[in-house]
């Protein structure tokens, strides 16, 4: 709040322009948020000047509140961003130029501390730029001799934070296992401001489920699959040895709880089937689907040989069959035991797809073909990883022995291939290559055998590629602190001013020292966490039933690196709020 004396000054230049306006409009008319054209662009977002009543103020009982604007706001995002707690009932907006007044649906309750908290959505008119207040503003005042003075503060990390709406769940007169916040409303709210911070002000002491919930309705409830959301570690304690509670920090994600269902089935050639999923599959339980196909009109069985999912594209699976179909008959697809990335299984009633035959023979040879690196590639990594697709499924003992990857002067350099898939496998060096030097990837065609027998004869494949320049290389150092233990830590440096981002990550086993090298010029942000499920993922918790995100940390600055130099001293320290 500002002085009288300015405000008297505001409230005055306003009021002058209203009678302006005023005098006019018996001439021309006046719209009442219209302003003077010209002048340079306004980028001050709009700020609430004057209350009624007074922050704080205590034995009050008033029947509407009055708030007024550093200047012309609009009246439809105001009206959405008001919200008071304790419930009082719908409200009404009664506006006059900068000011409104509010009135309410109920009576107040004895002895009880009211928050009006009024949200970031907030903004100036389209004819002033549209400027979002940069800070949600909250007034308090109580019906009784004292006011709550319990304070929750924290933070959402995101790459738009603002406009998240904080909700606050008093575990009082609730069972916090049964809490739904699709169903229940909380007690507080707060809107964040530009750079994902919010405090919560002046809550009664008490323990509380805290939860940051992007609310596309503005119905104040978490609504599945359509809200991101962000769950805190913990709850929060707020008594009267700690009447304030800081710390409070959020990742958003988005809650999928749709079942997958199998889209469609094509024949490829007489041998081969393309399956679609609805969306990508989980690549670990993808081997333990069971797929079955049967002629539709004598219901007999055809026998499947191989079955993987594409590594290109999860949402994909292909399937070669033992003998071959006949293009005048109809078959049927049938598979059980999917699940999605997020752990739901698939839809029994959309388990299965009828397509029909065809007796197009397969004549398509095994071929390799590397994902993302085009010959003569330059500047890749020193540690390159390379996913190679042989589009059929092949004899993989026979074929990682025809793989091989040869320095400027023809020396072989020691290789790692892991299997993917029958018909895809990952090849990486051994030990990091030296720096911008020239590489020939190889593979002998006559070791891909499929499962006719074909193969190519005295052929070669090659890529041609160049390592990136270690001189235009840096490296973090720095030491990760105040982790739990007994949980691995994925740090990461992440890109802040390259497009697309880059992402480097390392696993820190305990807390000590840790190296990120080999990362290009340019400003990162690093953050870490805790990594609860040893998958290498963010565990983000759920709202309901009830589940903790992982803890995680966000280092305060970003880092600058520069070539051949070291950033030290990045301290990545993680904090508890129960400690």
């Amino acid at each position: 709040m500002i002085t009288y004396t300015t405000n008297r000054v505001l409230f005055s230049s306003a009021f002058f322009f209203g009678l302006m306006c005023g005098a006019l409009s018996v001439f021309d008319g006046c719209a009442g948020q219209v302003l003077p054209s010209g002048g340079p662009p306004d980028t001050i977002p709009p700020l609430i000047i004057r209350s009624y009543p007074d922050s704080n103020a205590t034995r009050i009982v008033p029947s509407h509140i009055e708030l007024e604007f550093s200047e012309y706001v609009d009246r439809r995002t105001a009206e959405e961003a008001v919200f008071i707690s304790p419930y009082v009932g719908r409200l009404e907006f009664d506006w006059s130029g900068t000011e409104v007044t509010i009135h309410f649906g109920e009576e107040l309750r004895k002895s009880t501390t009211y928050v009006v908290t009024v949200g970031t959505d907030i903004s100036d008119l389209p004819a002033r730029g549209g400027n979002k207040m940069a800070h949600a503003y909250t007034l308090a005042f109580s019906t009784g001799d004292s006011i709550d003075r319990g304070m929750i503060s924290g933070r959402v990390f995101d790459e738009h934070p603002d406009g998240v709406m904080i909700f606050a769940y008093n575990l009082r007169d609730v069972d916090p296992d049964t809490l739904d916040p699709t169903h229940t409303r909380p007690q507080y709210i707060m809107q964040t401001g530009k750079d994902g911070t919010f405090g919560l002000r002046n809550v009664a002491f008490g323990t509380y489920r805290v939860i940051a919930v992007r609310d596309e309705y503005r119905n104040l409830l978490y609504d599945r699959e359509i809200d991101q959301f962000g769950v805190a570690t913990e709850d929060a304690v707020v008594n009267d040895g700690r009447p304030e509670v800081r710390g409070v920090w959020f990742r958003l994600s988005k809650e999928d709880t749709t079942r997958p269902f199998l889209a469609s089935v094509s024949a490829v050639d007489s041998k081969h089937l393309l399956v679609r999923f609805s969306e990508p599959i989980d690549t670990l339980t993808f081997p333990r689907a069971v797929f079955s196909l049967s002629d539709t009109t004598s219901k007999a069985g055809l026998a499947i040989g191989a079955q993987y999912q594409s590594m290109g594209n999860q949402a994909l699976a292909n399937i070669e069959i033992a003998e071959s179909m006949d293009s005048t008959r109809a078959y049927r697809l049938a598979v059980r035991g999917i699940l999605d990335r997020a752990g739901n299984r698939l839809d029994t009633n959309n388990a299965s797809s009828a397509f029909s035959g065809t007796s197009t023979p397969d004549t398509v040879k095994p071929y390799p073909i590397v994902r993302a690196v085009a010959d003569s590639a330059r500047a890749l990594a020193l540690v390159p990883v390379f996913e190679m697709d042989f589009r059929r499924p092949v004899d993989l003992s026979t074929a990682i022995h025809g793989i091989s990857l040869r320095d400027s002067s023809a020396r072989t350099v020691p290789i790692e291939v892991r299997p993917r898939t029958p018909a895809e496998v990952f090849v990486f060096p051994s030990t990091p290559l030296k720096s911008f030097a020239w590489y020939t990837f190889r593979v002998s065609l006559d070791s891909l055998r499929d499962s006719r027998g074909v193969l190519w004869h005295d052929s070669l494949y090659t890529l041609r590629f160049q390592t990136l320049d270690s001189r235009l290389l840096g490296t973090i150092e720095g030491t990760l602190a105040g982790s739990s233990g007994g949980h691995g830590v994925v740090v990461s440096a992440r890109t802040t001013d390259q497009t697309p981002q880059r992402s480097f990550e390392i696993r820190v086993d305990k807390p000590g020292k840790f190296l990120i090298d080999r990362l290009p010029e340019g400003r990162y942000r690093i953050d870490a966490f805790e990594d609860l499920d040893g998958d290498g993922r963010f565990r983000a918790g759920l709202p309901h039933p009830f589940v903790p995100s992982a803890p995680f940390t966000v280092y305060p600055d970003t880092v600058k690196v520069r070539a051949r130099w070291s950033v030290e001293g990045v301290e990545v320290r993680f904090r508890y709020r129960s400690n």
